[in-house]
């Protein structure tokens, strides 16, 4: 997207954000459209759950209108806004380990994680911090800097994490190849 354009989209969100402030309901649907499917790929990838994923995203969105007097109108929308899945999400998966050890004893727990035999489920076998970076980089192309500043992490951490997860996917998919 050229300067022009981003300029645009920023002045369009900037506008919807804030009518919806002031509780216009239908300027904020406006903002949900236009990143709803994004948001939700996002999440999708991460989680690798249809249902898990459309509940982060409605509460992400939940979670934004809430919020939406701490957005900073000096910065782009998008950013925030995945900012709050990305936390959202976390919250999710942390919940839901919690809710999977507490029903589950550790012999179950094993036989569930050796089930994953199909290429498609490598990304599962990742770590959950791994698996968002990983995401962050080749499903929204941020930069290094970018992903850092999106989890709160140095940029040699992301670094590490990616390089990790790219050796555990490549030693997962070894067999395929």
């Amino acid at each position: 997207m050229n300067d022009q354009n981003q300029n645009k989209t920023d002045n369009d969100d900037l506008k919807w954000i804030r009518k919806a402030m002031l509780g216009n309901h239908r300027a904020f649907e406006k903002l949900v459209l236009k990143y709803q499917q994004r948001i939700y790929f996002t999440v999708r990838k991460i989680v690798l759950d249809h249902d898990d994923a459309d509940d982060i995203v409605q509460d992400t969105f939940v979670k934004t209108y809430q919020n939406l007097h701490r957005f900073d109108e000096h910065y782009p929308f998008y950013p925030w806004l995945r900012r709050i899945a990305l936390n959202t999400t976390l919250n999710h998966q942390a919940k839901a380990h919690r809710k999977k050890e507490s029903i589950l004893d550790d012999d179950e727990f094993d036989h569930i994680e050796s089930e994953h035999e199909n290429p498609l489920q490598a990304m599962e076998q990742l770590p959950l911090d791994q698996r968002m970076v990983f995401i962050l980089r080749t499903n929204d192309e941020l930069s290094y800097e970018e992903i850092g500043e999106q989890l709160e992490i140095s940029t040699g951490t992301v670094m590490s994490r990616l390089s990790r997860a790219r050796a555990k996917l490549k030693e997962i998919l070894q067999p395929y190849f």
